[in-house]
């Protein structure tokens, strides 16, 4: 525990230029959330728009760094460095999709983490460079910490159906669930950089994906469409699913 105590103090930090990009990243997200039908139907707080603005950005902004705070911290936990980076057509496509459906479909793209080995830090480990698996645990680490404050918040909003908890919820199920749709990140054609956090988990094991996909996004449906809060129901359709695809496409290789 003091090991991490150190890696925190020495490692864990945001750089300027990494805060800059998160920013940008939730400028788009934070449009894509108050324009249109979706703001409408679930994100419409406030009656004047800026201060609606203002406020779901906030959220966004506070989701994003839980978000991306945790797989940092999952990161130095294996020993890797991180640094964040926007994904540029993915923003511009964000805002396409929003403007051509009216905001029926408020896709965003939260934007990724690139990740380095610490020398220091893998010491002692078998073949220390980069790993498949241990990125797809960094990169659960996100989207896990998004829907566990779902869970934390969920009580509170049942008692007090407050609209501004409501927001949040909503705001860290899309968070989860947009950042793990499996692209690779391109700035040109063929010139791919990374990927999403999906495209990480999916690498490093693509039933696991199907398993905490499938789980997230039946959570994030049924609290949408049914305002039921069931961790058990999802879990249990997306082990359904998971076994499917298993039986479908994993066995036979």
């Amino acid at each position: 525990m003091h090991e991490f105590a150190t890696r925190i103090e020495k490692h864990f930090r945001f750089s300027s230029r990494e805060l800059s990009a998160l920013f940008i990243t939730s400028l788009v997200a934070t449009f894509v959330l108050t324009f249109g039908k979706f703001a409408g139907y679930y994100l419409d707080i406030f009656t004047n728009y800026i201060t609606n603005f203002f406020v779901i950005g906030l959220f966004v902004i506070i989701s994003f760094f839980i978000h991306f705070s945790s797989q940092k911290l999952m990161a130095l936990a294996m020993g890797y460095s991180s640094k964040y980076k926007y994904w540029l057509n993915g923003l511009l496509i964000s805002i396409i999709v929003s403007l051509f459906t009216y905001g029926y479909i408020p896709l965003f793209f939260t934007g990724s983490l690139w990740h380095e080995p610490i020398e220091k830090l893998r010491t002692g480990v078998f073949r220390g460079g980069a790993k498949h698996k241990d990125i797809g645990y960094i990169a659960f680490a996100g989207p896990l910490s998004n829907i566990l404050l779902v869970g934390l918040l969920t009580p509170i909003y049942i008692a007090t159906e407050n609209y501004l908890i409501r927001a949040i919820i909503i705001i860290n199920l899309l968070t989860a669930v947009f950042s793990l749709l499996p692209l690779p990140t391109f700035e040109k054609i063929r010139q791919f950089r990374g990927g999403t956090t999906g495209l990480y988990l999916f690498i490093a094991s693509r039933w696991v994906y199907v398993l905490v996909f499938v789980t997230f996004l039946v959570f994030a449906l049924l609290i949408l469409f049914f305002q039921l809060f069931s961790y058990i129901l999802a879990l249990l359709i997306g082990i359904i699913m998971t076994i499917i695809y298993y039986l479908k496409f994993e066995k036979e290789e």
